[in-house]
């Protein structure tokens, strides 16, 4: 692979918790600029609200390489992460589980999961850490509850789903491995749902086999990424690390809680969680932000940089839990890859949080900020560890 040496290295320094701000000028100064990313390639580094969304929604931009087909080969399954018709027809099947009627019939379940894991906080010793005690295992009880995982097979499955989100697994034959026996472990839970269903997307997967014609490896695709997509939510440690920052937001907070719906909006939409987000690839010569593309070029657009573009959200920079967006924000994504499970991942923050803060009425960082350390080896980053104190 050729070393772009002449390019400017992407990201610019470290991530530690919040975009730099030579990147968030550049959100209007310079939205579309040539960098080179960690592993050698050049790319076109888009910013702004308005090119995001293009490069995110316009089919001139492929999440697949150049040359590659948007349709599946023969025999091959249809997944989420094609393009075009292939990805709509999964999609469709998917969609219909994840509407915000049914996910919100898991609102309970949800909550029920959280006070247990607040409970186990706290009675536990101090600090504690709100990473491993509720931020890292909520998602993945979240994700086997709703796919229909059964408790007693969730030790073996953590352990195949531990190294997908990793840079240095991924793409390992020991990621293969594990992605091979994760996809034997979900072809088994279709037969037993066929034979057995409960209230569970697995089950209703099968059970409208007959109207969507997906075939059982497609349905296990589909798992898969549904799993990959909710497997961490970090905005959950980001949001209360920008509390945290912000004590006159937090306390209006406290003093308001029927404001938390809102306050997790303007979390999602503040705070960041990377530096970095999927590599995409340009189908045909174009031109964007006035730059001029060739096909075969890479294109990283960063929504989190466009959810501070001034010219959609008055001072961007500003953290507001009292804002009223007139847009909406890119956290979940744009266009025909929107995250299916941006109401569960919603959900999941606004109950995490409202338990942190209505249980513990003295919840406080118990290190400073700045010493909170961030992950650097898992593709969506995050707070590796967060010690609090109550």
């Amino acid at each position: 692979m050729p070393v772009n040496s002449g390019l400017r290295p992407y990201p610019f320094e470290p991530f530690t918790g919040d975009l730099p701000a030579e990147l968030l000028d550049m959100v209007v100064a310079e939205p579309v600029s040539r960098v080179r990313l960690p592993d050698g390639r050049a790319a076109w580094l888009v910013l702004s609200y308005e090119h995001c969304c293009t490069v995110l929604a316009d089919p001139r931009f492929s999440r697949l390489p150049l040359g590659a087909t948007t349709t599946p080969g023969a025999g091959g399954p249809r997944e989420l992460n094609m393009d075009g018709p292939a990805h709509a027809a999964v999609r469709r099947v998917a969609g219909r589980a994840f509407t915000a009627r049914r996910i919100d019939t898991f609102r309970p379940r949800v909550r029920r999961l959280v006070d247990e894991l607040v409970d186990k906080l706290l009675t536990g010793p101090r600090p504690a850490d709100v990473v491993a005690g509720l931020v890292a295992p909520l998602p993945v009880f979240v994700v086997c509850d709703v796919l229909g995982v059964p408790v007693a097979d969730r030790p073996r499955f953590y352990d195949w789903i531990a190294g997908l989100n990793s840079v240095t697994a991924y793409g390992s034959a020991g990621a293969a491995d594990a992605q091979a026996q994760l996809r034997a472990y979900l072809s088994g839970q279709l037969a037993r749902k066929r034979a057995e269903p409960g209230d569970d997307l697995l089950s209703a997967w099968v059970r409208g086999q007959d109207a969507h014609e997906l075939v059982d490896a497609e349905l296990v695709e589909l798992a898969m990424g549904v799993l990959l997509g909710g497997l961490e939510i970090n905005a959950t440690s980001a949001g209360l690390r920008a509390l945290f920052q912000h004590p006159e937001q937090l306390a209006k907070l406290r003093a308001a809680p029927e404001k938390l719906a809102a306050a997790t909006e303007e979390i999602l939409r503040y705070t960041s969680v990377s530096s970095m987000f999927r590599v995409q690839v340009v189908r045909e010569d174009l031109t964007l932000g006035g730059v001029a593309m060739r096909a075969g070029d890479c294109v990283m657009a960063i929504p989190w940089a466009g959810n501070r573009d001034p010219r959609h959200f008055p001072e961007p920079n500003t953290f507001d839990i009292d804002r009223t967006p007139t847009v909406p924000h890119l956290t979940f994504g744009f266009g025909p890859h929107f995250c299916l499970g941006t109401a569960l991942g919603r959900m999941q923050v606004e109950l995490a949080l409202g338990a942190l803060l209505g249980r513990m009425p003295e919840l406080a960082p118990a290190v400073p900020i700045e010493e909170i350390p961030w992950r650097h080896d898992r593709m969506n980053g995050g707070i590796a560890a967060f010690p609090i104190t109550w």
